[in-house]
């Protein structure tokens, strides 16, 4: 059975709240040198693991969160055309995306100060994490879990989320990780509590204008795996066939000999799909330090042999996996990969906690960051005085996260899930990985880009179809005569009558060349003369924009290798208006040529601006 234990508990504003983050060689605020055979025995899953440290935070300061919620109005339904199945194929889900991307939104991230950071393009469904299940079968209905969920800010959640077309849920919780079933057991084999707690979920859920439900009951003993079963297809019932319906399960579930059925729990009749808690693989108990979802690892069990244990179990288009956006960190006996744990070794202090993204990537800025080539994920070491050991630190990043949804891409899987939603509060990077891996591209050569957004937007404005075959070629140079036509494209240029040049006979582009010689944005590369079949430079971009956009004189020399260039003036122009920082901080590269994915860069910024 998986467990995950915690040695240290650590204060969660730490981890999430305001953007706290370590310093150079630091561990994080709150935690204590623990000895060896004086640590905590909590145990449980990420999910019950930051559950519990922010209860027990509310417990001892009921006000240090600042978790003060105001009742809210009933927010609007969802309103979307087309299918109604809730987790459609690509047709089906919201802002262009490819796959299922549901993300985990805790109550303790429901606060002013993070929910700006969220991106409601990126997501298709956010589950509400969560409110408890109780053994006679009703829900929680008080404490900081209930007044989040009827609070304000969460119906501007819903709100918003309903505006982009993106599904909301409500996580239903029961956790057992201290080994008691007793309140799990009288609940689920007692099937009147089943039924009466599954039409109070759909009375909770429609009247907060939801859109269904993620249960998450952990673990599960195999002596209920019939009964939870029966009640996933209680609360199916409850909701009715349109609303949504995920169970979670933990990440060995299909490898080890734990209690979800899971094909019965994706029949006709139970759920819409799995989601895989593909996390926690690696936790406080380790011998090894490593990845909490490495893709391969001789010392626990990995991605790659979790994720062919689901597909053995489940279709993939019933599997939706989780990726986490958090790290762990332990104490270990030395600065090598994957070292021994000070809890594997009792030779030194022990201790290990949850890092979430921010806080790890500036861990890593501070000590360096690394990579572990088998586990495919970052990581970073530092000498820690508070327990005086060696710490090291493991974390998905974009080129890890990258890894797994390429997996997820090639298995087919119904998409995505993420625990949890804001631990990269004010940061970007993460969006746009998923962006990459998970949006529908409009053409097939583009997700390694790095202005694959630009490009999109090129093929969302209209201004290009691409190169042939459904790819950009975003890496080869524009010629001239192409070029011609993108501005054309881009700003809308009149027809003309007058024959510009003479070289251009037959050309393609002819017509879009005229347009753009009679608007007065190129005056050719000579007398009589367009050279459509040469390359732009740098440069020559520069002046097409500036003529095009009636840019102002520069007052500022912005790059030192312009000078006596006949763009020099267009350039520093092009520069001063933002919608170019050159090739280096002090050189342009005048000369160089634009290739196809700088052009969309080029058009996107400068239309924006």
């Amino acid at each position: 059975m998986q467990r995950i234990r915690r040695s240290v508990s650590i204060a969660l504003v730490a981890l999430l709240g305001a953007f706290v983050v370590p310093a150079l060689a630091a561990d994080p605020p709150g935690a204590t040198p623990a000895t060896s055979g004086s640590v905590p025995a909590g145990e449980g899953s990420i999910h019950a693991e930051m559950a519990a440290e922010m209860s027990a935070e509310l417990a001892a300061d009921p006000g240090r969160l600042h978790l003060a919620f105001r009742p809210g109005s009933r927010p609007e339904p969802l309103r979307q055309a087309g299918t109604m199945d809730p987790l459609a194929a690509a047709g089906g889900l919201p802002n262009g995306l490819s796959r299922v991307v549901l993300g985990y939104l805790p109550y303790w991230a429901v606060t002013s100060e993070l929910l700006p950071s969220m991106n409601y393009d990126r997501v298709s469904t956010i589950a509400y994490f969560g409110l408890a299940a109780r053994s006679d079968g009703t829900l929680t209905r008080s404490g900081t879990t209930w007044s989040a969920w009827a609070s304000s800010l969460m119906t501007d959640v819903i709100n918003q989320a309903h505006a982009e077309g993106v599904k909301v849920v409500l996580t239903v919780t029961m956790m057992a990780w201290d080994g008691n079933y007793t309140s799990m057991s009288a609940l689920l084999n007692s099937p009147s509590l089943r039924t009466a707690l599954a039409n109070e979920i759909a009375t909770t859920v429609s009247a907060r204008n939801a859109d269904g439900v993620n249960l998450d009951f952990e673990p599960m003993p195999n002596s209920l795996q019939t009964a939870y079963t029966a009640f996933v297809r209680d609360v199916r019932t409850a909701l009715g066939p349109a609303a949504e319906l995920t169970v979670a399960v933990t990440g060995g579930a299909a490898s080890w000999d734990e209690g979800y059925d899971l094909p019965a729990l994706v029949a006709d009749g139970a759920a819409d799909a799995i989601m895989a808690m593909g996390y926690d693989l690696n936790w406080s108990g380790s011998t090894h330090a490593g990845g909490v979802a490495p893709i391969v690892s001789p010392y626990a069990l990995d991605v790659d042999t979790a994720m062919a244990d689901f597909l053995d179990a489940v279709p993939a288009s019933r599997l939706i996996w989780g990726v986490p956006y958090y790290g762990r960190a332990w104490t270990t006996t030395g600065d090598e990969l994957n070292g021994r744990t000070c809890k594997s070794t009792g030779t030194c202090t022990v201790a290990s906690w949850a890092i979430p993204y921010n806080s790890a990537r500036t861990g890593a800025e501070a000590n360096g960051r690394r990579w572990d080539p088998a586990g495919q994920v970052a990581w970073y070491t530092y000498a820690s005085e508070t327990y005086d050991a060696q710490v090291q630190a493991y974390y998905d990043d974009p080129q890890s996260l990258d890894v797994k949804y390429d997996l997820v891409n090639q298995h087919e899987l119904r998409g995505v899930g993420i625990w949890h939603l804001l631990m990269d509060a004010g940061r970007y990077e993460l969006w746009n990985t998923i962006g990459q891996n998970l949006l529908a591209l409009p053409f097939t050569d583009i997700d390694d880009s790095l202005h694959w957004q630009a490009i999109v937007w090129l093929s969302d404005q209209g201004i290009s179809a691409g190169c042939g075959d459904g790819r950009f070629c975003p890496t080869a140079p524009v010629k001239r005569d192409e070029m011609a036509s993108f501005l054309f494209r881009a700003f809308g240029l009149p027809d003309t009558s007058i024959d510009h040049f003479s070289d251009d006979a037959g050309n393609m582009h002819e017509l879009n060349i005229n347009r753009v010689a009679s608007a007065g944005i190129t005056v050719g590369c000579e007398a009589d003369r367009y050279c459509p079949s040469r390359s732009v430079t740098r440069a020559e971009m520069a002046s097409f924009l500036v003529r095009a956009l009636h840019l102002p004189p520069a007052a500022t020399d912005h790059f030192d290798d312009d000078a006596g260039s006949v763009h020099e003036a267009a350039i520093n122009a092009l520069a001063e208006s933002g919608i170019t920082t050159g090739c280096t901080p002090t050189s342009f590269c005048p000369n160089a040529p634009v290739l196809r994915e700088q052009m969309a860069a080029f058009l996107q910024r400068a239309l924006a601006s």
